[in-house]
């Protein structure tokens, strides 16, 4: 679990700093601003104790060990489900079914890799792990890491507060159907989901980012960021830490 979750943090820090330096423009690429420590800290995050990947690794081959004496109740467990869906239990705005769509993934994956590395037998294990599959075993750990986060996201709703309920639940949502968004071409070519309620999922990120937006101000207030981490142009007033040749640093200007 810690592998896990080291790697997908360190990844989603590193998307997150890159995304916000493009967003700011020029003025992003000014260090005063400090994006440069947040796209170098989040590169330390990726590659200390390891690369990332090779984290990915361990995660798998560990949860596989576990998993390999009910390889077959999984299957079994994943058959109904898959029934299900084929009948018509496909609804984007429910957030238990964007799990059960995770947590199918997770399973078909991982008993997709057992059954390759149980054929491959001990004399192909390793070129069968490293250099056949490794995007497989790759999946499997970034599945089994995204379906615990979406556990834990909704077991931390249950015990919040009444008031904040409401935009935790659009944001659990949000980050529900951008797992499936980003991965669309496994759901759909697996047949656990339909091409049809695949197309609708576009739509649904975006809606739900709009509805999300009237709350972002609260929603970065709430991580009680010190005035010490904000104290940057960018986050101030910026206009005017341009109205002087300030050659893109804190000076000449009382800031």
């Amino acid at each position: 679990m810690c592998c896990v979750i080291k790697a997908i943090t360190g990844w989603h820090m590193a998307n997150t700093a890159t995304v916000c330096r493009e967003r700011t423009g020029g003025q992003g690429y000014l260090s005063c601003n400090k994006f440069g420590y947040a796209i170098g800290g989040a590169h330390s995050s990726m590659t200390a104790e390891g690369d990332n990947s090779v984290l990915m690794q361990k995660v798998t081959s560990e949860r596989l060990m576990t998993l390999k004496s009910s390889m077959f109740q999984i299957a079994a467990s994943y058959i109904p489900g898959f029934l299900s869906r084929i009948f018509g239990w496909a609804d984007l705005t429910s957030t238990s079914y964007l799990h059960a769509l995770l947590k199918s993934r997770e399973q078909v994956q991982f008993l997709e890799l057992g059954m390759k590395m149980m054929r491959a037998g001990k004399k192909g294990r390793y070129d069968t792990w490293v250099f056949q599959e490794q995007d497989l075993v790759q999946a499997c750990a970034r599945a089994y890491g995204e379906r615990l986060i979406s556990e834990c996201f909704a077991n931390a709703i249950k015990k919040t507060d009444p008031s904040l309920m409401p935009v935790l639940s659009k944001l659990y949502h949000l980050y529900l159907i951008t797992v499936v968004e980003l991965d669309l071409g496994f759901f759909v070519t697996s047949g656990l989901m339909s091409a049809w309620t695949g197309a609708g999922v576009r739509k649904m990120v975006s809606n739900l980012c709009k509805e999300v937006s009237s709350q972002a101000l609260a929603l970065c207030d709430a991580f009680g960021f010190s005035d010490e981490i904000l104290r940057a142009p960018i986050a101030g007033d910026w206009i005017k830490f341009n109205s002087v040749d300030n050659k893109g640093e804190v000076i000449g200007v009382e800031f």
